[in-house]
Order: structure tokens, then sequence, then C-alpha cells
């Protein structure tokens, strides 16, 4: 029984057509660019027109905001979200634990790579029509177990 056709290199494709379409490569790329020069109020100008911001809604919020909004949380959400939280925390903790510096010999001197935390990080929050807490905590807390 043979579980696996035998195949050579010649019957493949060198190259593969993109999922994604040409209209649909611009538009983001014109996006990119246009917040690339742009900068912040661009990015709240494309976040607007696509409705995941509605006009002159606040963007930025201080710590003390935050926790008084969780405060005004219903007890059972806030405990669910520390729960969530909590084991997000401890996967990317250990997640973050197995990586590990490497440097070795090579013919001719070393090579290796060396993990380290970046000074900042963009964090996804999906406002909209579906905000969802959950991709905030997964982003946060792996940059915060990272060292961020």
């Amino acid at each position: 029984m043979t579980l696996l056709r035998r195949t050579t290199a010649a019957k493949f494709s060198p190259k593969r057509g993109s999922s994604i379409d040409a209209a649909t490569l611009t538009r983001a790329a014109e996006i990119i660019e246009k917040v690339r020069v742009g900068r912040e109020p661009a990015l709240l100008d494309v976040a607007t027109s696509l409705g995941d911001l509605s006009p002159g809604a606040r963007t930025i919020y201080r710590r003390d905001d935050l926790a008084a909004a969780e405060h005004e949380m219903p007890a059972r959400d806030r405990e669910l979200l520390q729960r969530v939280a909590a084991r997000i925390r401890a996967f990317a903790e250990a997640q973050r634990a197995s990586l590990r510096d490497l440097d070795m010999c090579v013919p001719a001197g070393r090579a290796g790579h060396t993990v380290a935390p970046v000074d900042n990080a963009g964090c996804y929050a999906p406002g909209g029509r579906f905000p969802l807490p959950s991709s905030v905590l997964m982003t946060v807390l792996a940059a915060r177990a990272a060292g961020v």
C-alpha cells in the first residue's frame, strides 16, 4: 500500500498567485501609505471611514479612566476578565520562558540569536460593531510577558 504519491519538483508551479485580489492589495497599500505619511490623524481618519471609530470618539484613556470603567463593570464580568487574563498571562510567561538565546560556533565564526524586548508594542483594540476585550488581553499581556 502506498500512502504518499511520488512526485517531482517539476510538477509544481514555482509561483503561486495571491489569494488577495489586486484591488484589495492596492487599497491596503494606499491606507498604509496614508497612515505612514499622515501618522495619527490619518490613522483616526481611516478608522472613522471604515466604521471602526465614531467621528470625534475618544481614543486615549488614562489609567484612572480604565480603573473607573473596571469598577463600574458588573462583578461577574470583571471576575471573568480577571480569570481569563490570569490564564493568558500564565501562558504568555511560560511561552517567553521557553525562548532562549542561542550562540554557537560554526565554521569560520559564530551564529545565533538573542531574544530581547522592543521598547514599544502596538496592540490592536478592535472597536466598531464587534469590540473584543480578548484581543486586548492577548496582545497586551503577551507584550508585557515579553518585557515590553
